[in-house]
């Protein structure tokens, strides 16, 4: 899928020229994640971008442009969270 792709389904969550490249078994838990992104409080949301999502060396990677100094404290901790959720997700899906 191409962020163009993900924007229809998550709204503006990624960048339209974002490349997406993962395992043909780790979509369940990218959009999982897209969703939860997209959910977060807009005083978060309106300060990061979903730049692309790969796959390094079996890990799920989220490259993210986020202006942390504008975002409530919780902001990144928050974002964290369901990246790492989506990488538990996967890691289960592996073993």
């Amino acid at each position: 899928m191409t962020g163009d792709d993900f924007n229809r389904l998550f709204g503006a969550v990624i960048s339209p020229a974002a490349r997406i490249s993962v395992s043909e078994a780790w979509p369940p838990a990218v959009h999982d994640a897209m969703s939860a992104i997209r959910d977060l409080p807009t005083d978060v949301r309106a300060f990061l971008i979903v730049k692309g999502i790969r796959e390094a060396d079996g890990h799920l990677v989220f490259d993210i442009a986020a202006a942390p100094e504008y975002m409530p404290e919780s902001g990144m901790a928050r974002l964290t969270e369901i990246i790492e959720t989506a990488q538990a997700a996967v890691k289960r899906s592996v073993h």
